[in-house]
C-alpha cells in the first residue's frame, strides 16, 4: 500500500545589499510561494518560519487527515 504523497517545502534566507535580508518558501519543485524582505537576518528568519506554518495551516490534505 502506497501512502498519501505529502508536498515537501524549503525556507531560504539570503543577504541583500545594505542590511536587508530576502526570505522565501519554495515548493520541491521549486516554485516560490512566498517571499518578502526583512531588515535582520532574525526577523527574517521569523516571518520566513511564520510563512511556511501558515501555508501548512491551510493545506488541502488536512481536512483528508481528520477524516
Amino acid at each position: 500500500m502506497v501512502g498519501p504523497e505529502f508536498p515537501t517545502f524549503e525556507v531560504s534566507l539570503a543577504p541583500r545589499k545594505r542590511s536587508a535580508w530576502a526570505w522565501s518558501v519554495c515548493s520541491s519543485h521549486g516554485v516560490v510561494l512566498m517571499q518578502g524582505r526583512e531588515r535582520s537576518r532574525p526577523a527574517a528568519r521569523y516571518q520566513a518560519e511564520r510563512a511556511l506554518f501558515l501555508l501548512l495551516l491551510t493545506a488541502p490534505y488536512r481536512s483528508r487527515l481528520s477524516a
